[in-house]
């Protein structure tokens, strides 16, 4: 099997991003003959079948919706390699691709106004996901560094945690309308619609089980901010880490700390021990680990 070029890649995502191959080669600035060539050799490589050749719309096969998504990264990497080069081996200067959870909130701000301050000829490339999303875009060599949140496996990975933070109870007035106290205890949440994130599974889990009551799941999903979303349109309780609170824009939502010791969570700076990662990268996440005081 010859190997697959970038070149073959690029022409084969902007095909998948026109819909035609011949909107891919007027964009392209080629004519339709080599386009289509440099595609069935792409597909002669790899055994499959990318396309669905239609009279009016080329679309994607299963086998080429997958390679779609990897020759994205796969492009996105070998783009940011001379970059990287440029800058390589200073600490002092260059660009962080950072990965950032949703959820990192103030401590992130809080963090990053010192450290820019330390090191003002670093710049940021800034990729946004969950917590699994970026572990597997850090092994893939997409992002160097991420903040993310336990639980999580830190296997192979060189971890610098935040400050302990509780999980909150956010909700409208009429979910605590009899509940005065700031903090609540998970038996006080028996049978109240709860939404959360569905990365707390565990922690959820574990907390009502040592309470001896089973918690009434009314929605899980992948985004603390849709939490309080759905929280806001008064649909349930929002499960969420102290630190996004301090988002704007939750003027008529109650906050209550929930006190349990199975409800605590951290932020935390990572990157990978095995493989390469820049001074950069390691100085921002030596530099959370010195600056854990300020959250």
């Amino acid at each position: 099997m010859n190997p697959i070029n970038s070149k073959q890649l690029y022409y084969f995502t902007v095909i998948s991003e026109t819909g035609s191959f011949t909107a891919a080669a007027k964009k392209l600035g080629i004519s339709q003959p080599p386009l289509s060539k440099q595609i069935m050799l792409l597909e002669a490589e790899l055994g499959v079948k990318l396309f669905e050749r239609g009279a009016k719309k080329t679309e994607l096969t299963e086998a080429g919706t997958y390679l779609y998504f990897r020759a994205k990264d796969i492009l996105s990497l070998m783009n940011s390699v001379s970059e990287d080069l440029k800058h390589f081996p200073s600490s002092a200067r260059g660009v962080l691709k950072l990965g950032v959870i949703s959820s990192a909130g103030t401590v992130l701000v809080d963090f990053l106004k010192h450290f820019t301050t330390a090191h003002p000829g670093v710049r940021f490339e800034v990729t946004e996901g969950n917590t699994y999303e970026l572990l597997e875009k850090m092994k893939n060599g997409l992002v160097e560094c991420s903040i993310i949140r336990t639980p999580f496996n830190p296997e192979g990975l060189e971890c610098v945690y935040g400050k302990k933070e509780p999980i909150m109870a956010v909700g409208i007035q009429k979910y605590f309308s009899e509940l005065s106290n700031h903090k609540i205890s998970i038996t006080e949440l028996t049978g109240k619609p709860l939404i959360y994130y569905r990365r707390f599974d565990s922690i959820i889990s574990l907390a009502f089980q040592n309470s001896g009551i089973a918690p009434d799941i009314f929605c899980r999903n992948d985004d603390a901010r849709t939490c309080l979303q759905w929280a806001k349109a008064g649909l349930g309780i929002a499960l969420v880490p102290e630190s996004i609170c301090d988002i704007t824009g939750q003027e008529n939502l109650i906050f209550k700390e929930i006190d349990s010791p199975d409800t605590i969570t951290q932020i935390t700076a990572v990157y990978k021990k095995n493989g390469y990662v820049s001074n950069i990268a390691k100085e921002f996440v030596d530099s959370f680990g010195n600056q854990n005081d300020l959250f």
